[in-house]
């Protein structure tokens, strides 16, 4: 078997049993509550991130190249809490599915929604640039409970009962998944924008959609260019919106002022990227560490390092 071919078969038996696991402890979590769910989620996303040695190599690695000053000790602790983190985040998701809006109001503190009635007041299309920063889902669902239309652009899950999760998850709210790579997907993109929906759009990942090279901590990474085309074409208005946890167990939802964008799909792309990048660092432990960000690289750069290589042999 080709090894491209055994990875993809791989991480799609890593996500149905990691579907499987979280779907199977559902039933514990009802008499747990918010915060008992938060808890038991985070201490088995802290183990599972012992036992996912090449998850935890991987995002050590990267943490190196973001924070190349920070002592190896710190690295570790950061890791453990980014596995924390994406558990406690997994348990929360399938707490909001037995929620309502109501519900959803008591978890989070919200700033800055001014500037989504700002945005939606000026009838101009709407795009939602987040990352995969906090409880991505539970902003999507808050920015549906207050009464905005959002159509959420997701990529395919490998597992399907992890997807229908997602999709009723979102729905439940009042949020549509467009899913990326249908082909309807582009249609159904436009259609949103046309209707004066809000897009939600997730800029940091190194997916196989057209792209644009920009730095992230200073190094160059791969980024989607769908963003800034729709912006720049719509006359979008692009409002950077971030989840953060807090510590008494609620989310801080933040939706900053709409961007200036330069009138060049880089450059636009660039400060998208930078916002998102301000977040991390904000909240590093926050973020999926563990994602291949870097995985490819420019081209001048993998032909210096090809000649480099064949140099020494």
């Amino acid at each position: 078997m080709p090894p491209a071919r055994r990875r993809l078969l791989w991480r799609r038996v890593r996500a149905r049993l990691a579907a499987g696991i979280v779907l199977l402890l559902r039933g514990l979590l009802l008499p747990l509550g918010w915060r008992g769910a938060q808890r038991l989620g985070a201490g088995l996303g802290r183990l599972a991130g012992r036992l996912a040695r090449r998850d935890r190599g991987r995002a050590r690695e990267h943490l190196a190249i973001a924070f190349p000053g920070l002592p190896p000790a710190e690295r570790e602790h950061l890791l453990d809490a980014c596995f924390a983190h994406l558990g406690a985040m997994a348990f929360e998701c399938l707490q909001m599915l037995r929620m309502d809006c109501a519900a959803l109001g008591r978890r989070v503190v919200i700033e800055g929604w001014d500037e989504v009635e700002s945005a939606r007041a000026g009838g101009r299309p709407m795009i939602v640039l987040t990352g995969h920063c906090g409880n991505w889902e539970l902003l999507a669902a808050a920015i549906g409970c207050g009464g905005v239309q959002l159509d959420a652009v997701a990529r395919q899950q490998d597992d399907p009962e992890l997807a229908s999760f997602l999709v009723r998850l979102r729905s439940r709210f009042g949020v549509r998944t467009l899913s990326r790579g249908s082909s309807s997907a582009a249609r159904d993109l436009l259609r949103a924008l046309r209707a004066g929906n809000a897009v939600g759009l997730l800029i940091d990942q190194d997916t196989r959609v057209d792209g644009v090279w920009v730095p992230f901590f200073g190094r160059d990474a791969y980024t989607p260019v769908g963003a800034a085309q729709i912006a720049l074409r719509r006359g979008a208005a692009v409002l950077p919106s971030f989840a953060e946890r807090l510590p008494d167990g609620r989310h801080l939802l933040r939706f900053l002022p709409a961007l200036d964008l330069p009138n060049d799909l880089v450059a636009a792309t660039a400060l998208m990227t930078r916002c998102i990048e301000e977040q991390v660092r904000r909240r590093p432990e926050q973020w999926v560490w563990m994602h291949r960000r870097w995985r490819r690289r420019p081209p001048a750069e993998a032909s210096a390092t090809s000649q480099i290589t064949e140099a020494q042999r």
